[in-house]
């Protein structure tokens, strides 16, 4: 995957006081290579571990659900931050607990064992489910709601801040929003599905779509890391505002040169089941499901208050930055 680049002639980005030694979980992973970059060009000794193999010597082939192949590399590490998850609305709960909940235990297991006194945790704004208050903080109760993504993201954080209440680690959980940049899984599949005339937009397009731009969010992770008033909190990250969707997805399809329907929920609800499951059956890779559908149908915005207070966070990149730079990885990718 092509590196996240064409940023450097925008404002100076975050430099904390990076841990000396980083060990990254899903470090080939959208956000683990652009924090993996990020944690050296600040000087840090970074390691990590993912599924896939690569050609980085300090990155481990292997699973957090089994750690015994790459725990080893523990030893000296300062701090693990860990990205690894599965992110889809397909998988199933039992698929999704094995990786987002019994992974993330796995990882705590191996650094306490290894001494290693810092966690951070990736979540997601998924943790809030679809229907929440209007300018929703960290205060706001999450729950499970019966999908295998929202639920497994909710059981991941108690599993953190659970280890964080006992004294085994250190810990804190960041939250990301719709995470957007060169190379997202919210950038590649709604170009092919425009493209394809298959982008569905439910609540005729007015749900919101909340993005944090990649450098944005590996600025977040870097303060939190560097800063101890992180200790046992949970932040929300986003880049500060919501777009209707069908302003961002409506962009996607018109760089692609595709198509976007919007429909009423309940009937984009119907197609997704129908569509979806006959794209699966097919053996095809496909996101659509009820679960994305109402991800799409999203109303309020998420607070950043505690972020921009207690670690300093301002995202750098703006939505139209963002977009120019995207527009642009697209083409040199060959995607539109």
């Amino acid at each position: 995957m092509t590196p996240v680049t064409g940023t450097d002639d925008l404002p100076d980005r975050v430099a904390p006081e990076v841990p000396a030694t980083v060990f990254v979980t899903g470090a080939y992973g959208f956000i683990g290579r652009a924090l993996v970059s990020r944690l050296r060009d600040l000087g840090s000794q970074v390691s990590g571990v993912d599924l896939r193999p690569g050609d980085d010597p300090a990155i481990a082939v292997g699973s957090t659900t089994d750690p015994d192949g790459w725990a080893h590399r523990l030893h000296g590490v300062e701090a693990i931050v860990n990205t690894a998850a599965i992110v889809s609305n397909v998988a199933s709960h039992d698929d999704a607990w094995a990786t987002n909940v019994l992974g993330a235990r796995r990882v705590i297991e191996a650094g306490v064992a290894a001494g290693v006194p810092r966690l951070l945790h990736l979540s997601s704004i998924m943790a809030y489910g679809f229907d929440y208050p209007d300018g929703v903080d960290e205060t706001f109760p999450i729950r499970v709601n019966g999908y295998s993504y929202t639920d497994s993201r909710v059981n991941s954080e108690a599993v953190v801040l659970a280890a964080h209440a006992c004294g085994e680690v250190d810990a804190t959980i960041v939250r990301p929003g719709d995470v957007i940049g060169p190379g997202s899984i919210w950038v590649g599949q709604p170009i092919a599905m425009s493209r394809k005339r298959q982008m569905i937009l439910p609540a005729h397009g007015n749900g919101v779509f909340t993005p944090v731009y990649v450098d944005n969010l590996v600025d977040a992770i870097l303060l939190a890391l560097s800063t101890r008033a992180s200790s046992g909190q949970v932040f929300t990250i986003t880049d500060g505002y919501a777009v209707p969707c069908r302003d961002y997805f409506g962009r996607l399809a018109t760089m692609a040169g595709g198509t976007m329907t919007t429909l009423p929920t309940p009937v984009a609800l119907g197609l997704s089941r129908t569509v979806g499951a006959l794209l699966r059956g097919m053996g095809r890779n496909s996101e659509l499901t009820s679960a994305t559908v109402l991800m799409l149908t999203r109303r309020g915005v998420y607070s950043t208050e505690k972020a921009r207070r207690l670690l300093g966070y301002e995202p750098r990149v703006t939505y139209e930055q963002a977009m120019s730079l995207i527009e642009t990885w697209a083409r040199q990718e060959g995607l539109i």
